[in-house]
């Protein structure tokens, strides 16, 4: 498709064109849509991919996936659309996306947070974690207010000559700034460090950090163990769950489509795959939905590379803080479908710094770790760390600015390194969505039974990998309605025996069903097998049709014919 690359971040125009030639060039699988608007007013567009000649997109199993809630995590907006355009391109000519636009439907929304990436991608970048509502007051307090002050594009770090500095160059490399020993004293030069900023009514001897005017981390607001003031955190929770426009949009567009089965949440960086609970152990889990999760996350470390981990057991910025109000917890914890956070991009192991824990490298790290690290920039990121330069600092004086370009190295990919990056994910996104329920037509028995009746019995089957429930979750949550079957007589034929609508509850799927150890130790029960069962009074070659709806299994109608 002309016009489309991944070999850079488009601010929201061009993006929108982008989704805008979508639609256009495939009007058979792509509807573009919206879910609502940004605090700003941007549109949080949302791209419906299926072929809608096999079936309303409504009556298939889905993928949710959205990206960019974090406003400099633009990654997540270029791995979707790497989506979008591998489903679309791929579609008649590769049998499994056939098969998946066929029989699924993928709804994905690019970018969730328009207002806070257009700032992290404008020619004089501004960082916010999130949405740029002011919150939780809207006056800037006073203190270090991060900023590019020489509008070079780039938001760098400050060193400033300080006798009682933490810092000191490294001897072989002065560019890199090490920490003074403990034991050390003496002539220097010795540094402190800070955020490329203004500093909002110094007092001519502390840089204090000033609160955050746009203080929300749209990922606190979801409805989870939701708090107001997130610990140790980069943002709050907001008002109260779902206060801002895009998260309430969010959750409002979710729950309104009841064939969701998956959730992607698409962030950078860490070169992970995070599955939920954020704030409970696994032992919160039905054992079933963690052998599950263990079982995809498997194979979407096969896929991609990324170590797949419990964000609880793995991946906490602190052992005593608890993340909370984030959007896999509501979407596994109350809606009860398999949701995973993709962390995109890792420049530790990119750099060969293979094995580091993704958090805990940053809290400390041998120094041969930097200089390896450092060693790498050099070589594939451009200016990804600036030698220092003196700048006249309107209210500290002279500093330098410098060191490592935050952006460029650790928030999101290389641009000439972000589609391979991302390629994979597409890849795993089609996995997850292949394994979700789906109906299937078995058989159909009609037996003559005399005095103008028949006895009708229609089987389906479950033939995907997981459950028509998809977890026990989504069971005791009481989210997930029953596999209904109807039978749509015409005038001239009723029932003798039987209702028109039948319940039959939930059919199992493959999953758990395939380990080394059962194949030894039972048999295959038919749990996966629905049968429906009529008594029809109805002249000979009457037809009429059979339906079966699952709101997570899809539909399937067949046609019966009395002979």
């Amino acid at each position: 498709m002309g016009g489309v690359v991944f070999d850079r971040y488009p601010r929201f125009e061009e993006l929108t064109g982008w989704l805008q030639q979508f639609a256009v060039e495939y009007p058979d699988l792509v509807e573009l849509t919206t879910i609502g608007n940004s605090h700003e007013g941007r549109e949080l567009w949302l791209l419906t991919v299926t072929n809608r000649a096999s079936g309303p997109a409504g009556d298939k199993p889905a993928l949710w996936l959205d990206g960019n809630i974090h406003a400099t995590e633009v990654t997540a907006s270029v791995a979707l659309v790497h989506l979008v355009h591998r489903l679309c391109t791929g579609y008649g000519t590769d049998v499994r996306i056939t098969r998946a636009l066929d029989t699924r439907t993928f709804y994905i929304v690019p970018r969730l947070n328009p207002d806070g990436a257009e700032l992290a991608l404008s020619e004089v970048p501004s960082v916010v974690r999130s949405t740029t509502r002011p919150w939780p007051i809207a006056e800037q307090l006073d203190g270090l207010i991060p900023a590019d002050i020489d509008h070079d594009g780039r938001q760098l770090q400050m060193r400033v000559v300080d006798p009682n500095g933490m810092w000191k160059p490294y001897v072989t490399d002065p560019r890199l700034l090490i920490a003074r020993d403990p034991d050390e004293d003496g002539p220097g030069p010795y540094y402190r460090l800070l955020t490329e900023g203004r500093v909002q009514n110094y007092d001519g001897l502390r840089v204090p950090t000033a609160q955050r005017l746009a203080g929300i981390d749209s990922n606190r607001n979801f409805p989870a163990a939701w708090t107001r003031k997130v610990p140790g955190g980069a943002g709050g929770g907001g008002d109260f769950p779902g206060s801002e426009p895009e998260i309430a949009a969010l959750l409002r567009a979710v729950t309104d489509r009841p064939n969701i089965c998956g959730y992607f949440a698409y962030h950078t960086f860490a070169g992970y795959h995070l599955r939920p609970f954020c704030d409970q152990p696994d032992s919160a889990y039905p054992a079933d939905d963690l052998w599950a999760y263990e079982a995809l996350g498997e194979r979407a470390t096969a896929i991609t590379g990324y170590p797949c981990v419990s964000t609880w057991h793995g991946f906490r910025y602190h052992p005593s803080e608890i993340i909370t109000g984030v959007s896999t917890d509501f979407m596994y914890g109350h809606l009860g479908v398999f949701a995973w956070v993709t962390e995109f991009w890792n420049p530790l192991a990119a750099a060969g710094l293979d094995g580091r824990h993704p958090i805990d490298w940053y809290r400390d790290h041998p120094l041969d770790d930097e200089l390896q690290l450092l060693a790498w920039v050099d070589d594939n990121v451009v200016d990804g760390y600036v030698d220092w330069y003196e700048y006249d600092h309107p209210e500290l004086g002279t500093v330098e600015l410098g060191g490592w370009h935050v952006a460029k190295v650790f928030r999101n990919p290389p641009p000439h390194l972000l589609e391979a990056e991302v390629a994979p994910h597409s890849e795993l996104a089609l996995f997850q969505a292949l394994s979700s329920p789906l109906l299937r037509h078995r058989t159909t028995v009609v037996e003559r039974i005399g005095n103008g009746c028949w006895r009708v019995r229609v089987a389906v089957e479950n033939s995907g990998w997981m459950p028509t429930n998809v977890t026990q979750r989504a069971i005791d949550q009481g989210v997930v309605q029953p596999l209904v079957a109807r039978a749509l007589l015409p005038s001239g034929a009723k029932l003798a025996g039987g209702t028109e609508r039948v319940e039959l509850g939930q059919l199992s799927g493959r999953a758990l069903h395939t380990s080394a150890m059962r194949q030894f130790s039972t048999a295959d029960p038919s749990t996966d097998v629905g049968v429906a069962e009529w008594i029809v009074e109805a002249p000979v070659g009457t037809s009429f049709e059979v339906e079966f709806c699952h709101d997570r299994a899809g539909r399937v109608t067949t046609t019966i014919t009395l002979v």
